[in-house]
């Protein structure tokens, strides 16, 4: 994940509704348990919706990006006090067991290392504690998968991969984390405020709309349609919580 990718992206992502509410905003807050006066990081916050979300908890929130304009706009429309730390969530500026809490919501699939992504995120929450992680995961047909992937990085070439809910599963056991919750859900899109948050051109956006009408199999797994002049998908997404044990 890199700075530059997001630095300018922070208006469009700020009115991102997928980002700023739905199912993966409740279910990341429900499995993250924070209690008052916990200690919570969230990695990769961009604009800030899951940090300002876990702030009215009565939780002491870090929000942590590598990009300062996201980080900027996160501590300005925060509802309560929180703070802001520039770091990369593959080398966390934190101790050891810092955290009550650590939560990452819509960001792994842009993680380079997702194995050293997740292994920070452990080391960095006490013994006992929880985190959760909420992401676009890979539909299991291998076909559908591939198209996915294509769509995602020619919309967003800061896009790495989507993994499947059992690889995301199995980098959480691999860093030491309990898996204690699974939750499958989908996170709706309206598509050309998702080609917008990137800057697709005229041309792409007419070839990516293409590409989700390619094939019957990819229209019925995104749930692709059209009606009123809107244009809506759906992507699966995976929230997983685990707790470390040692």
């Amino acid at each position: 994940m890199s700075q530059a990718a997001f630095d300018d992206r922070v208006a469009a992502y700020a009115q991102s509704a997928s980002h700023r509410e739905g199912p993966t905003l409740d279910l990341t807050r429900e499995l993250a348990q924070a209690r008052p006066g916990d200690l919570v990081l969230d990695v990769s916050t961009g604009t800030g919706f899951t940090a300002h979300a876990l702030a009215t908890q009565s939780t002491l929130v870090v929000a942590a990006d590598i990009a300062p304009n996201m980080l900027r706009h996160t501590r300005a429309t925060a509802p309560t006090a929180l703070q802001v730390v520039q770091t990369d969530t593959h080398a966390l500026a934190f101790g050891q067991q810092t955290f009550d809490v650590v939560t990452c919501r819509h960001a792994f699939h842009h993680y380079l290392d997702g194995n050293l992504a997740m292994s920070e995120m452990a080391r960095v929450v006490r013994l006992g504690g929880r985190v959760v992680i909420a992401d676009t995961i890979s539909p299991a047909n291998a076909e559908v998968a591939e198209s996915m992937h294509a769509i995602e990085l020619a919309r967003d070439p800061s896009h790495v991969c989507n993994r499947y809910a059992a690889q995301v599963l199995e980098l959480m056991t691999e860093a030491g984390l309990v898996v204690e919750h699974s939750v499958h859900t989908r996170t709706e899109q309206d598509f050309d405020s998702w080609c917008s948050r990137t800057g697709v051109s005229d041309e792409l956006r007419c070839r990516l709309w293409g590409d989700f009408n390619g094939s019957e199999q990819v229209r019925a797994a995104f749930n692709v349609r059209e009606t009123a002049g809107s244009r809506r998908f759906d992507w699966p997404v995976l929230v997983a919580a685990g707790v470390r044990r040692a």
